[in-house]
């Protein structure tokens, strides 16, 4: 049975047990969800967007702790038919397995009043200048132009995956934004596992290896984006001092 193409989101409930839901925007001023426990059918609803917009449900969805999966095809009788070609970004392999590594994210939004938008407007200031300062200086910086983009049309997604063909400017885009994020922001970074990624990247070698990098590899941009601090050139500082002699 032909089946239509939802995000999919998943929650891990404390007994390691998930329930899903799913939306699609339908093209014609309303969106479907779909919801249950993985594995089984899923109910389905649709919205008008003028009651709850799309993305304020998936924003409800994810403060609550769904994490995006991807896109698959639901069919009508809300069974998983299978995972979308479209589901992974272009240049990746259209059929991962589900041991492919990636690291997800996750942004949180609190906009109530008028300060909170002008904080927002400028933490997506500063993502812009940060995006830049990567572009200039790494040669992966595709996925991080697109991701710009997003954020220039007010449209950044609540939730993803970074996966190594996004290229290490991904993760060090998602760090310094973590960095400089408001009271109004808040952005979480995690491995497969479910473990934290901090912003602290001298903390964090395992989300390097994922781009088949390190620390030392990476520092001059990290430096740039104040990830971590400059190193002091000392021949520098001895080279500008005169001699003395008593």
């Amino acid at each position: 049975m032909a089946g239509l193409n939802f995000e999919l989101y998943r929650f891990t409930n404390p007994d390691h047990s998930t329930k899903d839901w799913a939306v699609r925007d339908n093209g014609d001023g309303t969106y479907t969800s779909r919801w249950g426990k993985t594995g089984t059918r899923l109910q389905s609803k649709t919205f008008n967007k003028n009651m709850l917009s799309m993305n304020e449900h998936i924003r409800s969805k994810t403060n609550k702790g769904y994490r995006l999966i991807g896109e698959v095809l639901i069919d009508d009788d809300g069974k998983i038919a299978s995972a979308s070609q479209t589901s992974k970004p272009q240049g990746q392999d259209p059929h991962p397995t589900q041991d492919e590594l990636c690291i997800y994210w996750r942004v949180k939004i609190k906009q109530t009043s008028l300060a909170d938008t002008q904080a927002i407007g400028t933490f997506q200031l500063n993502a812009l200048s940060m995006s830049k300062t990567i572009q200039s200086l790494l040669p992966d910086h595709e996925w991080i132009k697109g991701f710009s983009e997003k954020i220039v049309k007010d449209q950044l997604p609540l939730s993803g995956k970074l996966f190594k063909e996004f290229g290490v400017s991904s993760l060090l885009l998602f760090m310094a934004m973590m960095k400089v994020s408001p009271d109004q922001i808040s952005i979480h970074l995690s491995h497969d596992d479910g473990v934290e990624i901090s912003n602290q990247i001298k903390l964090e070698p395992k989300a390097l290896s994922l781009f088949d990098t390190d620390l030392e590899s990476v520092r001059p941009v990290a430096e740039e984006l104040g990830l971590i601090e400059k190193r002091i050139d000392l021949s520098i500082i001895a080279s500008s001092q005169d001699d003395f002699y008593f």
